[in-house]
């Protein structure tokens, strides 16, 4: 499955228009060009922010953003299928600055609709 960066800026500027001060801060601060990373046993997903050990990614195969920690550079440590936007992700390490831990969730619940027979 192909996911351009076209479409992945799509989906920034979507996100950011419904993003908080708050989040557009933390998005300037932690932003960086987006790269493709290697998701393992999945292929490759963009990578749009770092901060400390996470990274923010999109998750073409689930639609949406996601955080995961990362030990090599290039490299996605987990995988994720929060489907959730942007400002989501933002908020959810806003929330882990705040709070000094992360408390989750760590899955979303199924969201309704047609998807593509995709095999990874």
């Amino acid at each position: 499955m192909s996911f351009s960066e076209e479409q992945l800026w799509d989906e920034i500027n979507e996100s950011w228009t419904r993003m908080s001060f708050k989040q557009r801060y933390l998005w300037e601060a932690i932003k960086r060009p987006p790269e493709q990373w290697q998701l393992r046993g999945y292929g490759s997903c963009w990578t749009v922010a770092l901060i400390g050990s996470t990274v923010i990614y999109y998750n073409q195969f689930e639609h949406g953003f996601n955080a995961s920690n990362w030990f090599e550079h290039g490299v996605i440590a987990q995988y994720q299928s929060l489907n959730w936007g942007l400002e989501d992700v933002l908020q959810r390490q806003l929330d882990i600055i705040n709070s000094g831990y992360d408390v989750g969730p760590w899955a979303s619940p199924p969201i309704a609709g047609e998807y593509p027979n995709t095999s990874r």
